[in-house]
């Protein structure tokens, strides 16, 4: 059954690694976990300038992003849209996100280590969401 607008939002702003699928130049699937955050209906989350996805994405700005719960009942959303990417130092989302994956000191010394360092921020607003909870399901 599909969730309800506030419950895709309560799942969004949960601290879930996410999978975020992007296309190859080959045309294939390119998937891959990442950090993320959600606010006022916009994902944003950080990749290198070297890495595969931030290569796909250049080149095809397409990608669906997929949080889902892993435990029953399931919940899950899957969103679809186009990327904007800039490339810039954002230390304060660096420090917010991994705070909020890692608790307070492992985040700190995370973001720590990264302070300084250029990074993609990656973004959209998804143009079609996706949801279902299988706990809202009847048998």
């Amino acid at each position: 059954m599909p969730m309800k607008k506030k419950d895709v939002e309560k799942l969004l702003n949960k601290p879930i690694v996410a999978v975020v699928a992007v296309t190859a130049p080959d045309g294939a699937p390119h998937a891959a976990p990442t950090w993320y955050e959600y606010a006022d209906g916009q994902i944003v989350f950080h990749t290198g300038t070297e890495s595969f996805k931030y290569k796909c994405l250049m080149r095809d700005p397409r990608l669906t992003l997929v949080v889902d719960t892993k435990k029953a009942p399931y919940k899950a959303v899957v969103l679809k849209g186009r990327a904007t990417l800039e490339e810039k130092i954002d230390d304060k989302r660096t420090e917010r996100m991994a705070v909020g994956y890692l608790g307070k000191k492992l985040g700190k010394a995370y973001a720590k280590s990264l302070k300084g360092s250029k990074v993609v921020v990656v973004s959209f607003k998804p143009a079609r969401t996706i949801s279902w909870d299988y706990g809202q399901e009847r048998p």
